[in-house]
């Protein structure tokens, strides 16, 4: 064999081995669940050591085929109960998206264009066809619109737009921004305007304000007592808010309730995982809910979201690990994830600290499945890393071997 055909198998070997390592990792073989499989006990001790770490407000549930098995509320900054509201952030989204898969079941239509459903509000002409965008699109992120809101702090001293207001001239934690088509529709592209079109939806279908309407036809029939979608400054007990630092921070309004302005409480989000998971007794249809994990979007070739869920990563009988993560500053964080094969759901919602929620649903759905949550495409990148370079050493040792034992 010749150096040039040596060189040659020892670059294939080495794409071969490299492309495995990637695939490798971002399946889970690199990487090693807090504990064994089934072993709740032993997951509960490991999570709690991880947030022993951090400086936070935190509530913490674990449930278990549909019943709660362990709860715990830090006591790191000041007493937090079951019924103690923190701000969501985007967790808000998979609410609001439960509330207009509602409407879908009653007076709305998922495939056809939102322009044709909304009145007070159309989306501005493009280059692409408006007509495409249905309520699906906006759903599932998949609309094409530019917008990338994250939609800036508002004091809670200062007053909250209107839903109109905000559409025609949406504000960011960088500047104004334009809810637009500018991408081919069907792509995914995160957008916290489409959601700003969802809220008008239905205040328009229903002739109630949003936060109304959520109240009366999503919280109170499934018991999620203390959630609400108004302004902050109107409600009580509040977890303070507080930085990565743990040091005391304030809390903010956002101009789409829909988006990221929902307060609950982990008793709410209880009674929603019950509803998710147990359809007969919430306002959802199992078959509706079912639709919810239907995957719309993709992403480096997996399935990322549903209608308004994220999906984690896919479960032994092929569903998804499904539910909602949210993060806004000062150091708002929280989780909820369900794993339909079982009806076991994790729900973790903290004030300060640095992303302990999500990492904490990252931990419980690598327990769950063996797969890494595509939120954590990097760590499952770096974990083949080191595999990946031992390999490669091994592949150009052998062939370097091979290739002098021929020379001789």
């Amino acid at each position: 064999m010749s150096w040039f055909k040596t060189i040659l198998l020892t670059l294939f070997l080495s794409f071969v081995w490299a492309a495995t390592c990637v695939y490798g990792g971002v399946s889970g073989w690199f990487l090693k669940p807090i504990a064994e499989t089934g072993n709740t006990e032993q997951f509960i001790a490991n999570s709690q050591a991880l947030i022993a770490n951090n400086h936070a407000n935190i509530a913490y549930v674990l449930i278990e085929n549909g019943q709660v098995v362990f709860q715990d509320y830090s006591k790191s900054k000041v007493e937090i109960t079951a019924n103690t509201l923190f701000p969501v952030a985007s967790l808000s989204k998979f609410i609001t998206a439960y509330g207009v898969m509602i409407l879908a079941e009653q007076q709305v239509r998922l495939d056809h264009a939102i322009n044709e459903q909304l009145t007070g509000w159309q989306l501005p002409e493009s280059e692409f066809d408006n007509q495409t965008v249905s309520l699906a699109h906006l759903l599932s992120h998949t609309a094409g619109l530019g917008d990338g809101l994250g939609f800036a702090d508002i004091p809670l001293n200062e007053t909250v737009p209107s839903v109109l207001a905000s559409l025609n001239k949406p504000l960011s934690s960088t500047g104004v921004r334009e809810i637009k088509v500018t991408k081919p529709v069907g792509d995914f592209k995160y957008s916290g305007g489409g959601y700003l079109m969802l809220e008008l939806l239905v205040e328009e279908k229903t002739n109630q304000r949003f936060a109304t309407w959520m109240a009366d036809n999503v919280f109170k029939p499934v018991n999620m007592t203390d959630a609400s979608y108004d302004v902050i400054t109107e409600l009580d007990n509040i977890a303070p808010a507080y930085d990565k630092s743990g040091q005391a921070a304030g809390h903010f309004q956002y101009a789409s309730a829909a988006a990221t302005g929902l307060l609950a409480s982990s008793h709410d989000l209880i009674a929603l995982v019950q509803a998710l998971t147990s359809p007969e007794t919430g306002q959802l249809s199992s078959q509706m809910i079912s639709t919810m994990r239907e995957p719309l979007a993709i992403s480096l070739g997996a399935p990322i979201w549903g209608l308004g869920t994220m999906l984690y990563a896919p479960t032994a009988s092929g569903d998804f690990v499904f539910g909602h993560d949210g993060a806004n500053e000062p150091a708002i964080n929280s989780t909820l994830r369900i794993n339909p094969d079982n009806n076991d759901a994790i729900i973790v919602l903290s004030s300060g600290g640095e992303h302990i929620a999500s990492k904490l649903g990252y931990e419980w759905t690598l327990w769950q499945t063996g797969y890494p949550d595509f939120l954590a495409f990097d760590v499952a990148v770096q974990s083949a890393f080191v595999p990946c370079l031992i390999g490669l050493g091994i592949i150009l040792i052998g062939m370097l071997v091979v290739r002098f034992k021929k020379a001789k």
